[in-house]
C-alpha cells in the first residue's frame, strides 16, 4: 500500500511541475522580442520536451521518468538561468520583467531539489 502512494504521489508530482515547466517555456517565448529567433526556438524545443514528458506521464509505467524529468529541467533551469542574467544586463529584448524571471528560475530550481530528493 505505501509503494502505490509513492507511485501516486510521484506521478502527481510529475505531471504538476511538467504542466508549469512546459508553460514557462511557452510564455517565456510569448515575451521575447521577435528578434530573439534563437531563443525562442529554445523556448519552443522546452515546451515540446515536457509535453512529451507529461505523455509519458500518462502512460507511466517507465522507471526513468524521473531521471528525463532532472535532465530536461535541469536544461531548462539553464536556459531560464541565462535568460534572467541577460535581461538584468538589458542584453536580451523582452517584455520580461527580472522579477518574474527570477520567479520561474526559482521554481524550475525547486523542482530540480524534489527530483533528487
Amino acid at each position: 500500500m505505501r509503494n502505490d502512494h509513492y507511485v501516486v504521489e510521484s506521478l502527481e508530482l510529475h505531471l504538476f511541475f511538467g504542466r508549469i515547466m512546459k508553460e514557462h517555456a511557452l510564455f517565456i517565448r510569448g515575451l521575447l522580442d521577435p528578434c530573439e529567433a534563437e531563443l525562442i526556438n529554445t523556448a519552443d524545443e522546452s515546451a515540446m520536451e515536457f509535453a512529451e514528458l507529461l505523455h509519458q506521464c500518462n502512460s507511466a509505467q517507465d522507471q526513468t521518468l524521473t531521471e528525463k524529468s532532472l535532465e530536461k529541467t535541469v536544461k531548462l533551469r539553464d536556459f531560464k538561468a541565462a535568460g534572467a542574467k541577460g535581461i538584468q544586463q538589458c542584453r536580451i529584448r523582452s517584455v520580461i520583467l527580472p522579477l518574474l524571471a527570477d520567479h520561474v528560475l526559482r521554481e524550475a530550481n525547486h523542482y530540480i531539489r524534489l527530483l533528487r530528493y
